[in-house]
């Protein structure tokens, strides 16, 4: 069961975010035109996936813990 006493940091830090767009965006543009299909589509495709992992490490990461202080 989901902990009830979880306090979540809800900032925003943008500032790797330009980087992880171009590199995702130029690894799925090469990747495309790799396998023949269209580099457009395969960036956009890239750009997608990372920013969705990117965005699960992060709300992994900014989970915060309060003790039960009823223990």
């Amino acid at each position: 069961m989901k902990n009830l006493f979880k306090k979540q940091n809800t900032e925003m830090d943008f500032t790797n975010l330009s980087t992880i767009i171009s590199t995702s965006a130029a690894a799925g543009m090469a990747i495309a035109n790799h396998l023949g299909k269209n580099p457009q589509t395969g960036g956009l495709i890239g750009v997608g996936l990372s920013l969705l992992v990117t965005g699960l490490i992060t709300a992994l990461e900014d989970e915060v813990y309060i003790p039960n202080s009823k223990n």
